[in-house]
């Protein structure tokens, strides 16, 4: 074959590599689209979230840009959700379909970024089905609030893309070109902040840039994105602190932090290399773990050095090693939000680094003879990858499979056991809940919420008294959770106590005095008790403050009848006739005579 035919055989062998990643990955992900929406996040990102159920429209964007949602600024995040009400409606499928192509297009740019940076098909090609099958990454592609994952990570490709082809040409165009699709990964999700230094690192390896090319202008290139970065920073920083979502030091202390940093970045090594247990939350180690974490940073020091001793040798170790801990370190919990210690969704994009710096040890170290045996395992491993993500994708059916197999995947997961009892609950499956609620409250009995839960599910299986005690348990917890406060006034109710329901009905009212419900339940126990004016000044406020509650007008006829009209007594009568008489013509006859001007200026006034 002439070397003129050669470039346009391995572009068609590339265009054939790239169909057949797109086919595997739609395959690996094909029950996604049977997904509903999830209990956790999905409600606040899409289904209770009035921004995105009104649809793409010019006031939903600007609300997007000016507003946090959620605790977050993600802008570009909820226009595409925007789009997808407008277009398909409220439809889980059609959203974890959008979440999957997302996805696969990530795949292609990678396979593509890579070949171009690299020259190697057959290694791009294979970190690229990685990524795309790669169980680790159901998380985001079936969660449907990880939108906002694949969305950036898409885009952080296409600017990966540009700056590779910037670097072969410096095109102006391809620069600008990367500056944009980074601004748009930052407006989707904060994660691309350390674009930055990932483009660095590709200016070590594989563009080979460290040395032909002077350092102030390696790092003018990349003031830019920095300032985008910065941006970005300012932002997610500022966005939790709306709703609390920041957790401060107080609540988790810098030690506890680093611990769980460092074992988290052997946690994720270990999941990349063996993904079993996966789970849509794990739960986080207040307490410092000494020995895990010097186990965990001894391990890491001696990687880098490896990685360091070599990066003449193999460069690929190094950029790849310092990707891994560099790009992961915004979702480490250093800057804490949420309570997970970890999550496998944040792994999205530094696992790029890991996949690449195996991949090609491993193509260095094999030897030559055995090509064959080597493009054999490969493909059993991209099988295994892709067997494996397709059986994680049940789990992800509905909330309570959810998290039902995130408790029996994890350990003292407090949090999996609550949201599977809600999920319960919401089923009307009352029984289930209980067990999943009680294990939550053994593990953590700090739970204000769960607690008032588990009262609310006592009470559907008639254990009133027990429920009760759950309430109170709720109200030592958190005297201001008003919610366990009601539920508590309205089991005394049932369980014959009107005195104390009356005091708990009270005590809402005086820093809720717009609860129409409590004022509506205060006036039934006040009628019981023979306070026939108190209820009735409460069934009143009730009225006026929700009028077309029929239940409340219904108890508000029965307490106060409505007022007959009064007869005149018979004396007056007698009385009154020979007057009548005697004015009645007079009466009738001046009675149109004065009644019809005033009608006709009332017509005209109206």
């Amino acid at each position: 074959m002439s070397a003129t035919t050669q470039p346009l055989s391995e572009n068609r062998l590339a265009a054939y590599l790239a169909f057949a990643l797109a086919a595997a990955v739609l395959c690996a992900y094909a029950l996604v689209v049977r997904c509903d929406f999830i209990a956790f996040d999905d409600n606040s990102h899409v289904y209770e979230n009035p921004l995105v159920l009104h649809g793409l429209s010019w006031p939903g964007v600007r609300d997007a840009f000016t507003h946090f949602h959620a605790s977050l600024w993600i802008p570009l995040t909820w226009i595409s959700f925007m789009a997808d009400i407008s277009v398909f409606g409220l439809n889980p499928g059609a959203m974890h379909a959008m979440n999957l192509a997302l996805h696969t297009a990530s795949t292609l740019v990678l396979f593509a970024t890579l070949r171009r940076a690299t020259g190697s098909l057959w290694a791009s090609a294979f970190v690229a089905a990685l990524f795309g099958l790669h169980p680790i990454n159901v998380e985001s592609v079936a969660w449907i609030a990880e939108r906002k994952n694949v969305l950036s990570t898409f885009l952080c490709l296409l600017a990966l893309h540009a700056y590779v082809r910037y670097a072969e040409k410096s095109r102006a165009t391809f620069y600008l070109a990367a500056c944009a699709c980074a601004a748009l990964s930052l407006l989707a999700k904060p994660m691309a902040v350390t674009l930055p230094f990932a483009l660095l690192l590709l200016d070590h390896w594989p563009l080979r840039r460290w040395g032909r090319v002077a350092w102030t202008r390696l790092i003018a290139e990349k003031i830019p994105f920095l300032l985008l970065a910065a941006g970005a920073c300012w932002m997610a920083l500022h966005a939790p602190q709306e709703r609390g979502a920041l957790v401060t030091t107080a609540t988790l202390p810098l030690a506890a932090r680093l611990s769980n940093a460092l074992v988290s970045y052997v946690a994720y090594l270990a999941t990349m290399l063996w993904p079993s247990g996966l789970a849509v939350y794990y739960p986080h180690s207040i307490d410092p773990q000494p020995v895990l974490a010097a186990t965990a940073a001894a391990l890491l020091i001696a990687v880098s050095t490896l990685a360091v001793v070599w990066w003449k040798k193999r460069p690929y170790l190094l950029a790849g090693w310092c990707w891994y801990l560099g790009v992961l370190v915004p979702a480490l919990g250093l800057v804490q939000v949420g309570s997970q210690a970890r999550a496998d969704r944040f792994t999205y994009l530094p696992q790029l680094g890991i996949f690449c710096a195996l991949t090609w040890l491993v193509n260095d170290l094999w030897p030559a003879s055995q090509r064959r045996a080597l493009a054999v395992c490969a493909g059993l491993a991209l099988a295994a990858c892709a067997l494996l993500t397709a059986q994680n994708l049940p789990s992800w059916m509905d909330t309570v499979t959810l998290f039902e197999h995130a408790a029996a995947v994890t350990k003292n997961n407090a949090c999996a056991h609550a949201n599977a009892g809600l999920a319960r609950v919401q089923l009307g499956d009352y029984a289930a809940a209980i067990p999943h609620f009680q294990t939550s409250l053994r593990i953590t009995p700090d739970q204000p919420a769960v607690w008032n839960q588990f009262g609310a599910a006592l009470t559907h299986l008639g254990k009133q008294a027990d429920a009760n005690e759950a309430f109170r348990t709720a109200l030592r917890l958190d005297f201001t959770d008003f919610t366990a406060r009601y539920n508590l006034a309205n089991g005394l109710v049932k369980t014959g106590d009107p005195v104390g329901a009356i005091a708990q009905f009270e005590q809402i009212l005086a820093s809720m005095p717009d609860f129409a419900r409590a004022h509506y339940h205060l006036a039934l126990v006040l009628q019981t008790q023979g306070r026939t004016d108190d209820a009735r000044t409460h069934l009143l406020e009730a009225a006026r403050l929700v009028p077309d509650d029929q239940e409340i007008a219904n108890a508000l006829r029965t307490l106060v009848p409505p007022r007959k009209a009064r007869r005149p007594r018979p004396a007056l009568l007698i009385f009154a006739m020979p007057i009548a008489a005697h004015h009645g013509t007079t009466a009738l006859r001046g009675s149109p005579a004065r009644g019809a001007p005033r009608c006709r200026r009332a017509s005209r006034g109206a």
